[in-house]
Parts: C-alpha cells; structure tokens; sequence
C-alpha cells in the first residue's frame, strides 16, 4: 500500500507540484514581476540533490560527463577573460534539468509506471492552464505585453516558458487520448488549448494551431498500426474542424484589430514570421557579436561579455540575449557545450522518424510534433533548450520514448 502511494506522490511533486511552486514565486515577485523570490531555486536544487543518486546510471551518463567537462573548462575560460558571473553558472545548471529529471524519472522506482507519470505531467499543464483562465475572466495576476491589452500570464513570470510547456503538454495529452481513449485526456487537450490561447501570443496561436492540426490528421487522414478512429469520431472531428476554424479565425482576427497593442505588433504579419516575431534586431547583434569571436570564444564562448556586447551593437541600457537559444547558447557556452545539448532533442527527432516511418505508430507520430515544437520554439521564440520548466518536461517524452513496451498502453 506504502509502495503504491509514493509511485503516485513522487511524480506528482516532481511533474505536477512545479505549478504551484511557479504561483508562489509569482505571487512573491509582486505585481510587476520584480521583486525576489529563491524557493523556485529551492526547489529545483532539491530535484538537482536527488538526481545525484542516478545521474550516471542512465545511457545519457556520457553526455552528462561531456556537458560537465565542458562547463568546467568554459568557466575557467570566462574567468581568465574576466567574463564570469555566477548567472552564467546558474544557466548551465538550468540546462542541464533535463537530465536531473530524466535520471530520476528513468531510475527510481517510483516513477516505472508510464501511466501515472504522465499524468503527473499533464496535470501541470491542466492546473496552469485553468489559473490562466480564471486570471484572464477575473482579471488577477499579470497582464500580457503591456496593460490594458488582451492576454494574461496569470500568476506566472516566466510566461515564455509556461507557454511552451503547455504546448508540449497537450502534445503529451493528445498522445496519451488516442492511445487509451480516457475521455479525461480530450478533457485536457481542450483546456490547455484555451488556456494556452488567452496568453495572447503569437507562439501560443501557432502552437495550439499547429498541434490541433495535427490532431485532426491523425484521426481523418494518418493510418497507425496502433490507432484507428471510427467513421463517427472522423466525422464529428471534420465537423469540428470546420466550425472551430471558422470561429476561431473570425474571433481572433476580431480580437488584433479591436486592441491597439496587437494591432501594432501584428500589422505585418509577413514580418512576424521572417523577422522571429520582431528579434530581427537581436538576430542581427548577436550574429554580428559572434563573427567577432576568436578561436577560443567559439569553444568556450564569452559568458557575460557575449550579452553586453549586444548591448553596444543594440544602444540598450542593459546586456541583451538574441532569445534564439542557438545564438545564445553559441554566443555564451560555445560550440563544446552547445552542440551536445542542442543534439539531443534533434537526435531524438531524427530516431522517431525513421522509427514512424517502418512502424507507423502513435507514440512516434507525437514525439515528432512535440520535438518539432520544441526545436520550432528554440529557433521562433526561444525559452526551449534554456528553460528548466520547459525541459523537465521534455525529459518526460524521451523517458516515455526510452520505456517503451509495444504490449502495453501508457
């Protein structure tokens, strides 16, 4: 009995109980976002403390040695150039969550049932959604962009990162409907796709488009080996399909024109898309920042130096990051720390295409959309490959990727 109720505390208070810490870190931030609070801190070196026990009994151990080597040489590399802080420290450790969590979901033994993992998982993405819409109908927590403005981040300050999670969330929960037809999975998808809507970005749209989209695909057009929807089910999803687009495209459009904001930000939509949603500026410091590097700044980049000297390419007031985790991570880390953790998600993309393509199985179909999304988002907005909250759910598809049993569902 004790054993069966911890398999269901430990992934709730590492996938589910996140979300609660994310409010209160908000809460405490206060009402503008910037004020201090350690307990995120706290708590994700707790799950860093914890991971110790496993992190070189997984086949990721080989990675994690080479992204320690490399951070201990870029970090002696920034010292003696004077480049230091203990922010760039700090990144490293952010970075490196995914695999804190993946040792952890991967190793210990209260986390082998697929099932309540993933619905540990989910449950972050329901709970944040559902705080996203009661701030946006009451009007609590922090506007989006600017005030008096559609959209809401709710109680969250990193909304960026929120967002994406969402998004990968309801990746996970549309897999994990198709594969056990638990109504409460469509009950999900359907929460977070609004609750991801009201933030009011422009990744947000495009994401829960997108992963509706496919949705609607793999249930009138896709063939699976391990899903087949009924003519009923195709027939309530094209009507659905077709009311829903018409709603939501006539709303939105309703929506941009009527706010003075995101009239604005959207006037150009063309440039939305071929300007990285407006960091065509920061593209274009940050690569002119990095062409200047020597030898040794592309190994090991330049930590701190790399953002000021967006600043002075930029005329801000502060260091600023390109927010295209490539540039970035490139620009701070270098090429020997960079290339391992930007190959993981592409590796993973890769293995489950060839892998669809002979099996044709749902499981695979997902884990595409989802690294597609992530990798998409990295490029788009940034906030993917740095992110901790973002990447200990990521750690989650590749632990359901890594566990796989074809006799069984999730």
């Amino acid at each position: 009995m004790l054993v069966l109720k911890l398999k269901k505390v430990f992934p709730f208070l590492l996938l589910s109980f996140p979300v609660v810490i994310d409010i209160i870190n908000g809460y405490l931030r206060g009402t503008n976002g910037t004020g201090e609070s350690s307990i995120g801190i706290l708590y994700r070196g707790m799950i860093i403390l914890f991971s110790a026990i496993y992190l070189f009994r997984t086949k990721y151990s080989n990675n994690i040695k080479i992204l320690i080597l490399s951070s201990i040489a870029l970090l002696i590399y920034h010292i003696l150039i004077g480049a230091y802080s203990n922010a760039v420290f700090m990144a490293i450790v952010k970075i490196m969550n995914i695999y804190f969590v993946l040792s952890i979901i991967l190793k210990n033994r209260y986390f082998h049932d697929r099932g309540i993992v993933v619905k540990a998982a989910i449950l972050y993405g329901v709970l944040a959604a559902i705080i996203l819409v009661y701030c946006f109908i009451t009007g609590a927590g922090y506007a989006a962009y600017t005030e008096n403005t559609f959209g809401t981040k709710g109680f969250f300050v990193a909304m960026n990162d929120v967002g994406l999670t969402i998004l990968l969330l309801n990746i996970l929960a549309c897999y994990s409907f198709q594969k056990t037809g638990d109504v409460l999975y469509f009950i999900a998808l359907i929460i977070m796709s609004i609750g991801s809507c009201l933030v009011g970005s422009i990744t947000c749209y495009l994401g829960t488009a997108f992963i509706l989209l496919f949705f609607a695909l793999s249930i009138l057009l896709v063939k699976f080996e391990d899903y087949k929807s009924s003519y009923k089910i195709k027939l309530i999803t094209l009507l659905g399909v077709l009311v829903i687009s018409n709603y939501v495209l006539v709303n939105v459009i309703s929506v941009i024109q009527e706010d003075s904001y995101l009239s604005r930000k959207y006037e150009d939509i063309g440039a939305i898309f071929l300007e990285a949603s407006g960091r065509r500026y920061l593209i274009d410091a940050s690569i002119k920042t990095i062409t200047n590097f020597n030898v040794f700044d592309w190994c090991f980049g330049r930590g701190n130096f790399y953002l000021i000297e967006n600043q002075h390419q930029l005329y801000l007031g502060e260091p600023k990051a390109a927010e295209v985790d490539p540039l970035d991570l490139i620009g701070q880390f270098g090429l020997f720390f960079s290339i391992p953790v930007l190959l993981l998600p592409i590796k993973k993309l890769i293995a489950c295409m060839q892998n669809f393509i002979k099996c044709h199985n749902i499981l695979d179909y997902w884990c595409i959309i989802a690294f597609l999304c992530f990798i998409g988002h990295a490029f788009y907005g940034g906030h993917a490959y740095t992110s901790p909250l973002v990447l200990s759910y990521l750690a989650v598809f590749i632990y359901v990727l890594d566990s796989r049993d074809v006799n069984k569902y999730i």
